[in-house]
């Protein structure tokens, strides 16, 4: 079954409504099922690096699902975020958590509802996957997001070289200021299920 909860599921994504599908049913254990059990740690990287790196303000959490990327730059900084994902569970469950000042439906392979240079930020944990989510969505976060903004998402190493991110990245490198590139684990030393050696891409764009 497509929408069971599962890793592999979640990597086989293949369109929204697959997404849409599978945490529909997902979203009450996933914090529990995925990022506990799984000793998943992405989440904590791209945190770190959008600090780091000098994030600040109002920002966009892309993909927020439970909103596991938020709690951990809260710990890390004083922001105010808003939250956006595809599935109307995943934000239910994230609202409950109260550290979202907004939250919204929005599907990244058309248009974000939100103004040109809008946020300060943006930032996205495990959204660019095996999935329908290509390296075109990376100009939707550049369009709302504010010049001087910074822009901290992680892609799937496999995903990056599959649907080919460096040339999309090229092209959107020539109307921002800059942009690094950081390869790390996706999980944790202790996990022991068939993905436990994939590997990310940290996106950092200063716009």
């Amino acid at each position: 079954m497509k929408n069971k909860p599962s890793l592999e599921n979640a990597y086989d994504l293949k369109s929204p409504e697959d997404n849409i599908q599978l945490y529909s049913v997902w979203a009450d254990t996933y914090d529990a099922d995925f990022i506990e059990k799984m000793h998943y740690r992405l989440h904590f990287c791209v945190a770190d690096e959008f600090i780091l790196n000098g994030g600040r303000g109002l920002v966009l959490d892309v993909g927020a699902g439970t909103g596991a990327l938020a709690e951990q730059l809260l710990k890390r900084a004083d922001l105010i975020l808003d939250a956006t994902d595809i599935s109307k569970e995943m934000l239910e469950i994230a609202k409950l958590k109260n550290i979202y000042n907004r939250s919204f439906l929005s599907d990244l392979t058309k248009e974000i509802p939100v103004t040109d240079d809008y946020y300060d930020g943006v930032v996205s944990s495990g959204t660019f996957t095996h999935g329908h989510v290509g390296p075109s969505s990376m100009r939707e976060l550049v369009r709302v997001t504010k010049p001087a903004g910074l822009i901290t998402i992680s892609v799937n190493e496999k995903h990056w070289k599959a649907l080919d991110f460096n040339t999309e990245l090229e092209n959107i490198s020539k109307s921002v200021k800059n942009y690094t590139l950081k390869k790390i684990d996706i999980y944790g030393e202790q996990s022991v299920h068939d993905h436990k050696d994939d590997k990310a891409i940290i996106l950092t764009i200063n716009v």
